[in-house]
């Protein structure tokens, strides 16, 4: 996961956003209702972020125009989505009220195992994913809570050679069950999963 830079509480309920380099980028604003109006360096808005259900919140361009979403994870942070439902990172809380901000890539188990997102193994999981889990009720309740716990576990053990021998194992048997039963392992584009 690369470093995305940082968030820090300012005054009055302000949050004062960084670069990966340590420079300010924008500010945002709380809003009336729980949001927050983003604003560049410059002090132009940029956006506005309003609240959703569960804690989460829907992102906004200066237009209206939705740019994306962001949901609570299990451990205070935030998992951050584009507008067609793909990942684009994470933030996860620091000290006194700081957020760390990461990009996706080597988030989740499956990527973190197999060294990239696009491959044969991971495409084969993408598809069950998008086109069996994501099909029932259990299914997309699995579905949120792998998205809600992986991130935190890959960022804790994701560097250890025993998790990863441990997962090359469930996750090897799992794809050649997969591949058998007639999921291809061919260069795959993820669904909208909104």
């Amino acid at each position: 996961m690369a470093n995305k830079g940082r968030s820090e509480p300012g005054l009055f309920g302000s949050v004062n956003h960084y670069d990966e380099h340590g420079k300010k980028v924008g500010h945002s604003d709380p809003g009336l209702f729980g949001g927050y109006t983003h604003y560049d360096t410059d002090g132009k808005k940029i956006g506005h972020s309003d609240p959703g259900l569960f804690g989460g919140y829907h992102h906004y361009d200066t237009n209206g125009n939705k740019t994306g979403h962001s949901d609570p994870g299990l451990f205070g942070g935030y998992h951050h989505h584009d507008a067609n439902g793909k990942s684009t990172g994470s933030s996860d809380p620091g000290m006194f009220g700081t957020y760390h901000h990461s990009d996706n890539q080597g988030c989740y188990v499956a990527t973190c195992v197999y060294g990239s997102y696009d491959c044969p193994q991971v495409w084969t999981l993408r598809r069950f994913r998008d086109n069996t889990l994501a099909a029932t009720v259990p299914g997309r309740a699995l579905i949120r809570t792998y998205y809600a716990i992986s991130p935190t576990i890959v960022k804790w053990f994701g560097k250890t050679k025993w998790f990863k021998t441990l997962w090359q194992g469930i996750l090897d048997s799992m794809v050649q069950r997969l591949n058998r039963s007639g999921v291809e392992d061919t260069p795959y584009n993820d669904k909208d999963r909104r």
